[in-house]
């Protein structure tokens, strides 16, 4: 017992609760959820959305108020930070999961999931690991941060049971995140023997110490960097580590995905910022040419395989792929400039790209189907709103002016000039001229291309029914020998779903989901014509980070 004590005598003070404030308020809300699920009536369950949303907006309310008159220290011993780079991510992680809680109550209806609550509950357990992922100051809540939002998300990227593409994805996500949850653990552990620290300072100032080419901790040191950078490329979708995210993108419903989308890369590229620029910042010449070949990569193979794409949701998924090498660019660059241009960016990200995976939800049909680019033709006559906020959102990714994309985009690229990489702004800038294509061919066929004419399949067809042979027998003897023929019997059969185009089948898009695109649609609008005051808050973040 005096051993115990004196090895960890540790005790939580006022203060520590009060730092992680907001993440305590999100795990309040998703248990407060699970309850109200066991009281609420089956046909009223879509209310526990507004419970989780209550919650979210009650943790973002109170992370502006720590914004504003928080001490920015860390809590539990240095292993949570409460700077304002954590606030910052977690303002827009938050942002994402309550966009991702007004899309879900009208899409869970429609495909049909009974489990309403375990689903909303998973959806802000999953929130509140990004947030302990962002917002970790040492190694261990950086680990315990990712497999709190990677459990969560391996059962709701399978969650529609009944679909096998969704049961593919989960499995795929599961298999091949736990290989990349193990490489960097063992990369954290290797980081642990050479420098006798997990703590994210503790980290920096060994290596600022012994930063020389010489030393016994060097290839060590050099093995961990190697292996964590393989978990997290993986982790924010980097080529070559990029193999999953357009199955499970497409298999998950649609509705989690445009969360995980936005929530996983804002989580993994602040921890990323945290332990590459931050902690290792002082060997940077030992992992920033690893980091600038995956940048490159990441950034001409995403645009080529988009290219390629006829499936919209599975386009997004690759453009998804593509902005995460143009994020890279920020983090190779290792300024703070670039620092705050990254968090810019993951804002800007998350506005266009929850805006345009939630048009993809109104749209999809509930067997799944309805998302590939033929179903996108003539959309503007049909359903000019959504049409509209796609569109918006499209030319946001692409980087047109004067959205928000444009002023990420830009952000990125100048900082990357400034911090001595011409190179990868050129790269950056000649990728993003080939993305256009690709998302301008969605606005075209939604405003210049004829809608496909009516492929109706038969509602029933009329098919003799086939007697029992103890019948047709029996009919035989009572008739001399003569068969009687049996009448026909109308037997119904299903049309093929894949035979009905989106213009036949319309499905009512619920207040909720309108809510959610005309949040996204404003923000994506606003923050391009005045970036002021996101450039400002990214700024301060930065400064808080890396001094």
């Amino acid at each position: 017992m005096i051993l115990a004590s004196s090895v960890f005598d540790f005790t939580p003070t006022a203060q520590d609760w009060l730092r992680i404030l907001p993440e305590l308020i999100v795990l309040g809300a998703a248990l407060l959820v699970l309850l109200a699920d066991l009281a609420i009536p089956a046909k009223g369950r879509g209310w526990l959305a507004l419970v989780g949303l209550l919650g979210v907006v009650a943790a973002a309310v109170v992370t502006a108020g720590m914004w504003i008159s928080g001490d920015g220290l860390t809590a539990f011993n240095g292993m949570i930070a409460s700077d304002k780079a954590a606030l910052f991510a977690d303002l827009v992680i938050l942002f994402a999961a309550a966009l991702g809680l007004l899309f879900s109550p009208g899409y869970v209806e429609r495909q049909g999931i009974r489990q309403h609550g375990e689903y909303y509950t998973l959806l802000l357990l999953a929130a509140l690991g990004m947030m302990l992922m962002a917002s970790a100051a040492s190694l261990l809540i950086v680990f315990a941060g990712l497999e709190v939002l990677s459990l969560a998300l391996y059962i709701l990227s399978a969650f529609i049971v009944a679909r096998p593409r969704s049961q593919e994805a989960g499995m795929k996500y599961f298999i091949l995140s736990s290989f990349a949850s193990a490489f960097l653990l063992y990369g954290m552990a290797l980081t642990y023997g050479a420098t006798g620290a997990t703590a994210l300072t503790a980290i920096h100032d060994f290596v600022a110490r012994h930063a020389a080419p010489t030393g016994d901790f060097r290839p060590l040191l050099l093995a961990g960097l190697g292996l964590m950078a393989v978990g997290f490329c993986f982790k924010v979708s980097a080529v070559p580590f990029q193999a999953w995210t357009p199955d499970v993108y497409v298999g998950a419903p649609t509705s989690i995905t445009a969360f995980m989308s936005v929530g996983t890369k804002v989580a993994a590229f602040v921890a990323l910022a945290r332990v590459f620029m931050v902690a290792l910042g002082p060997v940077a010449a030992a992992w920033s040419p690893v980091l600038w070949a995956v940048a490159v990569l990441t950034m001409i193979g995403g645009n080529l395989y988009a290219v390629t794409q006829r499936d919209v949701k599975r386009m997004l998924a690759y453009s998804s792929v593509a902005n995460a090498g143009y994020m890279l660019v920020a983090v190779v660059t290792g300024t703070q400039q670039a620092l705050a241009a990254l968090l810019i960016y993951l804002a800007a990200y998350a506005t266009m790209n929850l805006g345009a995976f939630g048009v993809v939800l109104a749209l999809e049909r509930s067997d799944g189907l309805g998302t590939v680019l033929e179903d996108f033709n003539g959309l503007a006559r049909r359903r000019r709103g959504l049409a509209a906020v796609l569109a918006v959102c499209l030319l946001a990714l692409a980087g047109i002016p004067p959205t928000v994309g444009f002023a990420g985009k830009f952000a990125v690229f100048y900082a990357a000039i400034a911090g001595g990489r011409l190179e990868l702004a050129i790269i950056g800038v000649l990728t993003s001229v080939l993305g256009m294509f690709y998302y301008l061919r969605v606005i075209w066929a939604m405003y210049f291309v004829e809608p496909q004419p009516a492929r109706p399949a038969p509602a029933f067809v009329v098919a003799p029914a086939a007697p029992p042979a103890s019948a047709s027998a029996a009919a035989s003897s009572s008739t001399g020998g003569v068969a009687v023929a049996e009448p026909r019997i109308a037997t119904t059969v299903r049309a093929d779903p894949a035979a009905v185009s989106v213009a036949e089948t319309p499905h009512v898009v619920y207040p909720g989901t309108w809510l959610a695109l005309a949040l996204a649609l404003i923000a994506t609008i606003a923050l391009g014509i005045l970036p002021g005051a996101l450039v400002d808050l990214a700024t301060q973040a930065a400064q808080s980070l890396l001094r």
